[in-house]
């Protein structure tokens, strides 16, 4: 029998993980990547004979019981024979006035740091460290999505999530401003309500510490291109196919399904599933030419207040020295701004020298300076960009990172030299997002959480897969509806699920 064909249009995590999936299912995949190499968000570049990771800080799926790692492993992004950096410091926080505390890796040390920071906070502190630990048990559920489970499934997920849930509804309708009132310390206050937006849900920030507190938030040693190239390894060898710098114009649709897609170039390929890895508005909009309304997403995308994006405006550090005595990452406050759309009093330097297996001059390191924003910023430089400006800011606002460095580091001075500068545009321009976003929708305390089946009303043979479709963003929720995807087109052409050859 003819195998079916599937294409995938974008290679990142998603897509990889679809196209995987669909190989060992019996599937002709062919999957589509607009720039010169995969990996979508999850990427690393070299620049000046350094590896500059663009991705993983951490990474859910990294203990080897959790169900995430499960996933990991079946498409090749993870083995045993990879090496997992656990951090003990996941950040140091500088303050203007000189007062630090580290976020550790380990709870009880957390709790230690914060009651010798904050005695007078000690019983809101341990309530905080109990809530917690309660994330620890909170484990994906990722073999197949809810609308695909029969009853007895159901009823399983149910029971053990039930205690859990009161909690992710709870924390999730709280916003870490609130939250943060609830302490007397000035510190841990601006420190919990300054970690994201204002308005970043408390049931955000208590997974990412859940995770990383509970040993499944490490960091794959190699860094995010090698995982991309493990994914890639693995979907050769089970007999699919990628092609780079084959950008798709446009998804062809006939009689209401999707048949193939055509290229830039112009070239058509035809086949009997498209999925759209992509970021969900630009496959809707620009691939779908805007004639398929998804409400979910047409309401996100006209209320950038309650659902804004994350972008990043990053210089790139190559320091003459090793820091590995120094924090993994380090947030140092200044009473001088770094102004962009605003005024930003805080900048997060991140120190890479843990990862030796890397691309990089003998005694030398990497470090990345990031202030963080949404879309007022992505804006902002696009303003700038129009008004032939663009390449001298950037260099402007690079040396202010640098000198707010050396002020506390000043040591290094004449050891560093600035290699690179990451804009909201350049996220814009290899991704596809939204105003410059390398994830989905910020999940805020005043917003509806992301569930969505991929599938379009109207249109046959297309699935939506990626981080846009799911709450919260990044490379779990990527793997997991791409797993999903592949589910789902196997379900519709009664295709036993494997997960293996």
């Amino acid at each position: 029998m003819k195998k079916k064909k599937v294409i995938i249009v974008g290679g990142g995590v998603s897509g990889l993980t679809t196209a995987n999936y669909l190989c060992m299912n019996g599937y002709d995949v062919l999957v589509l990547e607009k720039n010169a190499v995969a990996g979508g968000a999850c990427i690393g570049w070299e620049r000046r004979g350094c590896y500059i990771d663009g991705c993983i800080h951490w990474l859910v799926g990294t203990r080897p019981d959790s169900t995430t790692r499960k996933l990991w492993e079946e498409v090749g992004a993870l083995s045993s024979e990879v090496k997992i950096f656990n951090q003990e410091d996941f950040y140091t926080l500088e303050f203007e006035d000189g007062t630090t505390f580290t976020v550790w890796a380990d709870l009880e040390r957390l709790k230690g740091e914060l009651v010798a920071l904050a005695p007078e906070d000690e019983k809101q502190i341990k309530k905080f460290c109990k809530l917690i630990r309660r994330f620890h048990k909170i484990d994906a559920p990722i073999n197949k999505p809810a609308d695909m489970m029969n009853i007895a499934e159901l009823m399983k997920v149910g029971l053990t999530m039930a205690g859990d849930y009161y909690y992710v509804s709870k924390t999730s309708k709280i916003s870490c401003a609130e939250y943060a009132k609830k302490f007397k310390n000035q510190y841990i206050r601006r420190w919990l309500s300054e970690h994201m937006s204002s308005d970043y849900n408390l049931m955000s920030t208590l997974y990412m510490l859940a995770h990383v507190t509970s040993g499944d938030g490490g960091i794959p040693v190699g860094g995010s291109k090698a995982i991309v190239d493990r994914m890639i390894k693995r979907l050769r060898e089970l007999g699919g196919e990628i092609r780079c710098s084959a950008e798709v114009e446009r998804i062809n649709v006939e009689d209401g399904r999707a048949v193939g897609v055509t290229l830039k170039s112009g070239e058509v390929l035809k086949s009997d599933w498209v999925v759209a890895s992509t970021p969900s508005p630009h496959a809707l909009k620009k691939l779908l030419g805007d004639k398929y309304k998804l409400k979910k997403f047409e309401d996100r995308l006209s209320d950038r207040k309650t659902y804004p994006i994350y972008t990043y405006t990053t210089a790139v550090f190559k320091i003459a020295e090793d820091l590995s005595d120094s924090p993994l990452s380090h947030k140092i406050y200044t009473k001088d701004p770094i102004t962009l759309d605003k005024d930003n009093f805080a900048v997060v330097y991140r120190n890479y020298s843990y990862d030796q297996t890397v691309k990089l001059p003998e005694g030398h390191t990497v470090v990345q300076a990031t202030v963080s924003g949404n879309d007022d910023t992505y804006f902002w430089w696009e303003n700038v960009k129009n008004s032939g400006h663009y390449k001298e800011k950037k260099a402007e606002i690079a040396e202010k990172m640098l000198a707010l460095y050396l002020e506390k580091y000043p040591h290094l001075e004449g050891k560093i030299e600035i290699i690179d500068v990451i804009t909201p545009l350049t996220y814009q321009r290899y991704l596809n997002g939204r105003h410059g976003s390398f994830q989905a929708f910020v999940q805020t305390s005043h917003g509806k959480s992301m569930m969505q089946k991929g599938k379009i009303p109207g249109l046959d043979g297309f699935i939506l897969s990626g981080q846009w479709i799911l709450q919260s963003g990044g490379l779990p929720p990527a793997g997991i509806t791409g797993r999903f995807a592949a589910r789902r087109i196997c379900h519709a052409d009664k295709v036993k699920f494997k997960t293996s050859i």
